[in-house]
């Protein structure tokens, strides 16, 4: 009797704490992934943030702004001048649906849209999209906070280069 405690217990928690291992390889491959590329661009973050595929970070002393996005696990980077940068919004897609009798809301895809003074494409920094990733994690506030010191930074550059 004990040895089928013992086994069962054993197949319960193996599968869990294997899936928890490779969570965790996984998250630090993508981290160093980023800091490959971040380094590769001899760039010293001031404000960075990363979340499922994605990374964000800022570097104050020279006005850039990067976004590294992994595709098929190559990072794919954006980089911007915040001194060339003249608007900065949040694109929201969400769709509708009806749900025990009342009407809900599903983000489909949420994008920083930043429109450059020498470029007539705006550059977009796709921060979720449905069907790259499962469920929401906070992605609207990032956004908000992102565009937030994209603006100061970029007002702040302004000034500066103003004033010389």
């Amino acid at each position: 009797m004990s040895v089928m405690i013992v086994l069962t217990t054993l197949f319960c928690v193996l599968p869990y704490l294997y899936f928890m291992l490779m969570g965790n390889y996984n998250t630090k491959k993508k981290e160093k992934l980023f800091k490959d590329a971040i380094k590769g661009e001899n760039l010293t973050l001031n404000n960075k943030e990363q979340w499922n595929d994605s990374f964000i970070g800022l570097d104050e002393s020279r006005n850039i702004l990067i976004f590294i996005k992994l595709v098929n696990q190559e990072p794919t980077i954006l980089k911007v001048d915040l001194k060339q940068i003249t608007t900065c919004q949040i694109n929201r897609k969400t769709r509708e649906f009806k749900k025990e009798k009342k009407m809900e809301s599903e983000l489909q895809s949420l994008d920083l849209e930043l429109t450059i003074q020498s470029k007539g494409e705006p550059i977009t920094f796709n921060f979720y999209d449905i069907v790259e990733e499962f469920s929401e994690n906070l992605e609207l506030k990032r956004a908000e906070k992102w565009q937030t010191l994209i603006l100061q930074g970029r007002d702040i550059s302004i000034f500066n280069k103003r004033a010389a």
